[in-house]
Order: C-alpha cells, then structure tokens, then sequence
C-alpha cells in the first residue's frame, strides 16, 4: 500500500519541528548560540526556550539571562523580560543593551517612573545622546510631567544647539513666550525672541509673523516691511507673506512697486489666491497709482538693447538689475545668452553662480560651484563658496552620524583661514561622539589656543571632563566661567547640572558623605532644584545623619509643598529619628488626598512597625502588640511585623493567651502557614508534641539543606511525644594518685506524666576497698509555663553519703533568662553533715546556651586533742579519743558552663569552668561526677550527637586540680599536695 505523497511531507515536517524543539545540547554556550541565532532569524519563542534550557546548567549566565529577557520583550511577556533583565542589570549596571531593554518595558507597561530611572542612567553613560534625551521628553510628555519635559528639552537645546528638530520643538516654547511678551505689550522682549529665533532658523514663518506684527504695534512698518521681505527670501511661495508685503507697501503709499511685485509672481507656485488679487488687489492698485514706475522704464529700454545688438553694458546693466530686484527668470536668460558666447567668462560664471544660491535653487547652486570650482581653483571667492558646500556637506554627514565620512573632510577644511575654527569645533564634536577622549582633549586644547577668551570652548572642556567622569575638574572650569561672567544665568545651570551628573555617579559608588558636600554646593545655586534635594535626602540618611535629612526635606517640601516623593521620604526619616508621631502626621495628610494609594497604606505600615519595635525594647508589650497588629492590617504582606507580633505575644503572654491569639489570626488568613507554624511553635513550649509535629510541618523553606535538617527536626518534636528515656552512663577517672582511680556506672530511668516527671536513678562504683551502690527517686513538676521545680532522695553506701536530698525551683525570666534557687543535704558515711545552698541563673540565644552557678556548702567539723611532743592522739579514761572543740566550715563554688547548639537536630558543643573551695558531688545539678575532697579548679567540654530522634550519645571530659593533703606541725603549714584529676564519661540516652 503506497503512502499519499502529502502525507508522507507533513510527516517529515511534523518530526522536524519536534526535533527542532527538543533539541538538546551539553552546553550552556552551545544553548546561547542556538538562542542568538534564534534571535537573529526572529524566532522568539524558540529563542527563549533555548535560553531557559542554558540557564538550567549554567543558572548565572549573563548573556543568556540577556537573550531570554530580549525574548520574552520581543513576545510581549513584560513581566518576565523585566525580572530577567534585572538581574542582569545589578550586575552589571553599564550594561546599555540591557538599560534600552528596561526602558522598552517600563515605558510599554507605563511605569514612567522607573522607565524615568533606566533613561537617567542611559544618559549618565552616554550624556550627548540626542535620541535618550528625546526619549526622555516623550516619557515624561505621556506621564503629563510638560514642566520636566519643557525643562530637559531646554537642556537638550543647550547640547545641540544646531539641530533642525530640536530647535524646531523649542522654538514652540519660545514662540509662546514671544507671545505672552506681546499680550503684556512687552515689545523689546518680545523682538529679541522673535529675532533670536530667526537667526538660528531663517525659515521660522511664525517667528517672521510675530516680528511683523510686533514692529506695527510699534508703529513701525519700514521695518515690518524689512522683515517681510526677509522672509520672502527664505519662503518666496508662502501666499499669507506676499500678501502681507503686498498690504505694507500698500500701507506706505508704494503703489508702483506693490504693483511692480505682483506681476512678478508665477501662477504655477501659488493657488487660485493670486488669480483673486490680481483681479481685485491689482486695478485697485493700479487706481491709486500716480504712472508706471521710472526705474522700469529704463530696465525694459536696455532689454531691448541687449535683444537688439548685444551691448555689453546693456547686458550689464540688466544682469545687474535682474539679480538685485530678483527677476530670476530675466536674469537667468540673459546669463545664459552671454556665457553662451563667452564660456570661459569669470564674472558671468560667478553671477549664474550667485543666481542659484541656496534660498533660491540648492541644488543647481552646488553644481555651478562645483564646476567653477575645477576651472578655477585659485579664486579665492569660488573656492569659499566650495568650501562652504564641503562644510554644510560633512555637517550633514556628522548629524547622521557618518563620522567616517565627516572627519576627513572637517581636517582639510582646517586649514582654511574661514573655515578653521569652525572645522576645528565639528572635529572636536566627533572625538567626542566616537568616545576618543584622548584625542577630544588635544582638540579642544586646540581650540582654546585659537581663541583663549572663548568661553565657549572652556565650557566644552568642562563638558568633555564630565563625560571622562573628572567632575572636579569640570566644575572646576564651569565655576570660574561663573565668576568671570556673573551676569549670565548659563553657567550657574550647566554648574548645577554637572552637580546632578557628579552626584548620581558619587550615589552610585555608596560614597555618601562625599556627595553631600558636593550636593550643597550646587543647591547654593538652585536650592529649589528637586534631583539634587532628592540626592540630598538619600545620602544624608544613608550616613546616616537623619536630622541632616529631615532639614533637606523640609527645604525641599517648602519649594513642592505638594510633592508626595518627599513627603514619603520625610515621614521615612522621622520614623528613623524615632519621630513617629510627626511622621504618622504627614502621613495623615496624604491620606486625604490619596486615598486609595497602596504605597501611602504601606508607609504608614512601616512607622507604625518601628513605633511597636521602639516600644518592645522599651518593654512597652501591649502597646508594641497593638501598633504590630495595625501595620499588618494595613499591608497583610508584612511579614515583618507578623512575625514579631506573634513572637512578643509567645515570649511575653502565657502559652494559652498566645494560643489562642494564633488561632485567632488563622482564621482570618486559613492559608498563612507562618501562622500554624507558630502555633506548632506554642504546642511544643506546652510539650504537646503530636499537635506540635502537625503545625510545624507548615514551615516552609526555600534552600533544600536547610529542609533535609528541618525533617530531622521534626523527627524530634515527633519523638518529644515519647513519654519514657532511659540513660546509661560510664564514667572513669584516673588521676596522679592510685588511690583517686576509680569508674562509676549509672542507670537514670525518667517517666512523663503531664506536668510531673518521675525518675529512678542508681549509681555503682568499685573500687579495691569495695563497692558502692547509691539508689534514688525524684520528681519533677511544672506549674506554670515560667515556673518548675524538682527534688530528689538517695541512699547510699561506701563511696556514697548514707542518705542524701535535694529540691531545686525555676524561674523564667523575660529576654531568655532564668533564675535557680535549690538546696541540698548530705550525710557522709563518717556521719558528717554538709549544707548546701545554690544560686544560679542561665541565658538563652537561640542556639547558645550559658548558666552560671554559685554552690555554698557549710559543715561541722570535730577536732580532737594530740600529743605536742609526737603529734599522736590523746585518749580519754574510757580510751576513746578525746575532743577538743567542734568548728563550722562554709564552702564556696562558682562554676560557668555553656552549650552551642551545631544543627538542627540540636547537637551541642559544652564547655565548663569551675572553681572555689566546695567538695563535687554526682548528684549536685551542673557538677561532673567525682568523689574527692576538695576541688580548686576544674575546666572541662562535652559534645552531644543525635544519633536518632530517639537516642543520642554525650561524652564528657574534665580536668581537675584539687588540693589533696597538706602537713601541719605546730599549726603551721608545712606543706602542700594537689592532685590531677582526669575524667571521661560517655553517656547513651534513649526514649520510647
């Protein structure tokens, strides 16, 4: 059976594309040169999609971060384009590919602020960049900003004062101040706009329109009449002008030549308006004309001596005054009649020359020159007139942006007297365009050598060092320009704007209290200035000096009492200065008038969660709840303030109230597991572990290690539910005596029950005089979550004291603290008594862990009499030894240990120092196991490991240096013996 052709190709492209779109590549760099491609054949969704698969072996890739942003741009997928590209963009803030990227999305999106920020820094690495600052204008035009974008246009007018565009937009804004000058009757300023306007653009048709109308408010119409033939010059078909020229000449009584002026107009450059005035305007004319006028007289007459017999001063004379009175098509004619007979004639080349000048024919103007250009070289006229076309020609040239072509012809015209500081200027422009900043510098040196009182030239110096990123030596020229001319506002704004541009950079690199200085000095000039007083605020609180920054912003606020920005960033400030009730103020304003503004909402938010902060350290509980409470009503995305709230309301209120207050907030946010996690937090404070292993579960992480060690940690909150641990414990001891060598073997047994824990302990030592067992219960009770106890009862043999007991309370304190209080009492196989108080008190910091431990111990001691003269004991009738006296003794110790929790299945380094003069005992609580006498100094660590939730192994080891015997004769101390003491203990603790 044959398979149908077309079947068979849709197959074949069916599996191509699918290849083509599974494809697969080892390599990141073997994915962006896929995706570049992609890009390249416009192939955007395919680019994107091998850009996402680079970024998954190499996930910091730049440039394929850069492909996927361009991408998703190109898709129209904005959110995705701007986060990628973001990334991107802080790390390599330079990157300008990237910046047009961002401001592509924030002006598409209407985020004209940010779009705003991308420009700005276009502009601070590429400051003469016509097109930025244009895009800029037209931001800040769709925002409804007209007042920023009045004042960059000005700006940008100041760089390229000779552009055709540009100055067109800002003749729009000074043809409006011309105007207003003229409705207030102000007709000098008026004329100097008007006049200003005119000589950079000479086809200005409204600038010549005011000028006309503005000289006859004066009473002038000679000189309206002046300027409209001016303007006829630039716009010779412009109908509204001829007959403004027409109505003045009528005006003044110069009926001849209005009429003279009419029948020189052609019908083929106007409309049906110049058939109406030559059948209205001219018999009327004519009517009030006196005769013909006698200058044509004599003009016709020697046309027809030319046409008659050729003579040479007929010709002259009416080549003349054809092209003085701008009879075109006359002159034109006879031109050609005479270089028909004299080719070769100088004068008549030169006329036909002058006869095409650019207000009347460019082009064919060009053309002539060019030609008399090659037949004659050496003429100094014809050769300006070339050089003139060549300099016009590579300014075109340089404004397109062909500097290849440009350059090499400015150079040669360098060497012209006319043309030398002209070209030397346009030279200088393109070194600067092409970032050849080495070069732009020996140029514009060159400049200044060629006319050192150009300020001009010291100002594009100051530029040049600008953009070379030498601020101070560019304000540095631009402030002795301000002194050396005071009168003009130019150089006190270029100064300010160079402060804007110094200070952005200074911001930039984090040199806070460099710009300010900086800043200030500008704001002596435009203390109104808002980028500058914005730049002032930022830096003052980044130091921070947050009253110097309070001072800015109420400057700043007294120029733009209305400004949001800086009332947002006063209330900041104040907040920071612990000010909150003036910033909560402001805030209130805002409010009125805005009152559905989210950032507004998230403001007031902010000061009142540094309010409840300041008012927790000052243990202000209630209040601090109360103002965390309402920052989070009024951003529930606050985290922050969630988060305190709920720790101050667990580590200040009963477990119960905290409970409660949890579940409570739960049920307004069902989804919050920050929530449940905490109330997991609260049932595990109370010990109810099953519900504590539940609502733990809900925490959520983002790094994977830190999850695998949180389930381990939930292991342990789960085995917390366990009721029953079994610990045994083998210690040995070796020291520098025999005698003090020794083990001891321990089995503790505990059982939870609610609030009471039951114990039973039994101790078992041996040693070659024999063996000790010491056996025990205790029992320990909570009664409140801040307050436990616990007591315990021994007896023993041999080693051990007869009997022994022991009852300690707990306290909880507030900030992690807690204080201890417990007594004990011992009676010793010899049926010595000791007493023994304890003080201690310990400290929580999440994972560290110090107590610190004060034991004082009292016991009765009796003596008995010697023999002075052998030192052996005196016996009694009965042959007993026979007492003297009975002496109280009093013990002290302080010992300080500390535990460092490692990981979260709470595994701990310890530590311990002790030292003092109080005898160690096994059961006193923080003590290591020993059984000598009397203890001087003992340092000591230990580390735990949780083997399981359920069974985890501590090995302990001390040192101790205690005095072990001393000899007396004759009460003194004759000498003195301390021992070393080493012990080591391992201990392996299960529940079930």
């Amino acid at each position: 059976m044959k398979i149908n052709k077309k079947i068979y190709i849709l197959i074949v492209i069916f599996f191509s594309q699918f290849k083509m779109y599974s494809q697969v590549f080892p390599s990141s760099d073997l994915y962006f040169e896929e995706a570049k491609k992609d890009i390249a054949e416009q192939n955007f969704t395919k680019a994107a999609k091998m850009s996402w698969r680079g970024l998954q072996i190499s996930p910091e890739d730049i440039d394929l971060k850069t492909l996927l942003g361009k991408a998703n741009l190109q898709l129209g997928r904005y959110d995705t384009a701007r986060y990628v590209l973001k990334q991107v963009y802080l790390k390599n803030r330079k990157n300008i590919s990237v910046l047009k990227f961002l401001v592509n999305i924030e002006q598409s999106t209407k985020r004209y602020s940010d779009a705003i920020c991308f420009v700005n820094e276009l502009l601070e690495l590429t400051p003469y960049s016509r097109a930025w600052w244009l895009r800029k204008i037209t931001i800040y035009k769709e925002m409804g900003n007209f007042e920023e974008a009045e004042r960059s246009l000005k700006r940008l007018y100041e760089l390229y004062p000779n552009d055709t565009e540009i100055k067109e937009q800002f003749n729009f804004i000074r043809l409006d101040d011309a105007s207003e000058a003229l409705k207030g009757k102000n007709y000098e300023n008026a004329n100097k706009i008007y006049k200003t306007i005119i000589d950079e653009n000479p086809s200005n048709k409204d600038a010549y329109l005011g000028i006309i109308k503005n000289e006859l408010l004066k009473g002038n119409p000679d000189a309206a009449l002046q300027y409209t033939n001016r303007s006829l010059l630039e716009m010779p078909n412009d109908i509204q002008l001829v007959e403004k020229k027409i109505g003045l000449l009528e005006e003044l009584g110069r009926h001849a030549q209005a009429i003279a002026y009419i029948n020189t107009l052609k019908e083929e450059n106007f409309t049906d308006r110049l058939q109406d005035i030559r059948t209205r305007t001219l018999p009327y004319l004519m009517q009030q004309s006196a005769g013909f006028n006698e200058y044509n007289d004599s003009y016709e007459v020697n046309k027809k001596l030319v046409e008659l017999n050729g003579n040479s001063e007929s010709q002259d004379y009416v080549i003349k005054n054809a092209l003085g009175k701008g009879y075109n098509i006359d002159a034109e004619y006879f031109l050609k009649k005479a270089i028909k007979k004299n080719p070769n004639n100088k004068k008549l080349l030169i006329q036909e020359m002058e006869l095409y000048k650019p207000i009347k024919d460019k082009e064919r103007f060009q053309q002539k020159v060019l030609l008399n250009h090659e037949k004659f070289p050496n003429d100094d006229d014809i050769t300006y007139q070339y050089n003139k076309i060549m300099y016009d020609r590579a300014k075109l040239y340089s404004n397109n942006k062909q500097y290849d072509l440009a350059l090499p012809i400015f150079i040669e015209l360098a060497s012209f007297p006319d043309f030398i500081e002209a070209s030397e200027q346009q030279i200088f422009g393109i070194l600067l365009a092409l970032e050849r900043y080495d070069e732009a510098t020996d140029q514009i040196d060159k400049l200044i050598g060629l006319d050192a009182e150009n300020p001009d030239y010291l100002l594009r110096k100051s530029t040049l060092y600008q953009k070379m990123q030498l601020y101070d030596d560019a304000l540095d020229i631009t402030r002795s320009l301000e002194q050396k001319y005071p009168l003009s506002l130019k150089y006190p704004s270029i100064y300010v704007n160079q402060i804007e541009a110094y200070g952005t950079f200074l911001m930039k690199e984090k040199r806070y209290s460099k710009v300010l200085p900086i800043l200030e000095d500008g704001l002596i000039r435009e203390n109104n200035n808002k980028r500058l007083l914005d730049m002032a605020i930022n830096a003052s609180s980044a130091i921070p000096d947050f009253q110097k920054g309070i001072n800015y912003s109420k400057s700043a606020l007294s120029f733009y009492p209305k400004n949001k920005n800086f009332k947002l960033k006063l209330t900041d400030l104040y907040t920071k200065n612990k000010e909150f009730d003036k910033a909560l103020v402001i805030l209130d304003s805002l409010k009125k008038t805005y009152v559905y503004d989210r950032k507004i909402k998230n403001a007031e938010g902010v000061i009142l969660f540094y309010k409840a902060k300041d008012q927790e350290e000052e243990g202000l509980v209630e209040e601090a709840l109360i103002n965390y409470e309402a920052a989070y009503e009024l951003n529930s995305e606050d985290e922050g303030s969630l988060m305190r709230m709920i720790n101050l309301h667990i580590n200040e209120k009963t477990y119960d109230e905290s409970l409660e207050f949890i579940s409570e907030n739960i049920i307004k946010n069902p989804n919050d597991n920050f929530l449940k996690f905490k109330k997991g937090v609260v049932f595990q404070l109370l010990k109810q572990y099953d519900s504590a292993y539940y609502y733990q579960k809900f925490r959520e992480l983002d790094n994977p290690y830190e999850e695998i060690e949180w389930k381990n940690t939930l292991e342990s909150i789960k085995a917390g539910e366990l009721k029953n641990e079994l610990a045994v414990t083998y210690l040995k001891a070796t020291s520098d005596s025999v005698a003090f060598n020794t083990s001891l073997a321990s089995i503790t047994y505990r059982k939870i029950e609610g609030k009471n824990t039951y114990g039973a302990d039994v101790n078992y030592a041996a040693r070659r005089s024999g063996v000790g067992i010491q056996g025990g219960l205790n029992l320990s009770r909570i009664f409140t979550e801040k307050l436990y106890a616990d007591a315990g009862f021994f007896l023993g043999s041999k080693f051990f004291p007869k009997f022994k007991f022991y009852a300690n309370g707990y306290k909880v304190l507030k900030d992690g603290y807690e204080a201890n209080v417990g007594i004990s009492y011992n009676r010793l196989q010899n049926d010595q008594n000791y007493f023994a108080l304890k003080l201690g008190a310990n400290k929580t910091w999440e994972d560290i862990f110090v107590n610190a431990k004060l034991s004082i111990m009292n016991t009765s001691v009796q003596f008995y009499e010697t023999d002075p003269t052998d030192g052996l004991f005196v016996l009694d009738a009965n042959g007993n030894l026979k007492p003297t006296n009975n002496e109280n003794f009093i013990y002290t110790n302080l010992m300080v240990q500390a535990r460092i929790n490692i990981n979260e299945r709470k595994d701990y380094f310890s530590l311990i120092v002790s030292g003092g003069s109080a005898p160690f005992d096994q059961q006193l609580q923080y003590q290591t196991n020993t059984f000598l006498g009397f203890s001087n100094v003992m340092i000591g660590a230990g580390y735990k490991y949780t083997m399981s939730p359920r069974t985890a192994i501590v090995v302990d080891g001390t040192w101790i240096n205690f005095q072990s015997n001393q000899s007396i004769k004759d009460n003194v101390i004759q000498e003195v013996n301390f021992t070393n003491q080493y012990n080591l203990s391992v201990s392996l603790i299960t529940k079930f």
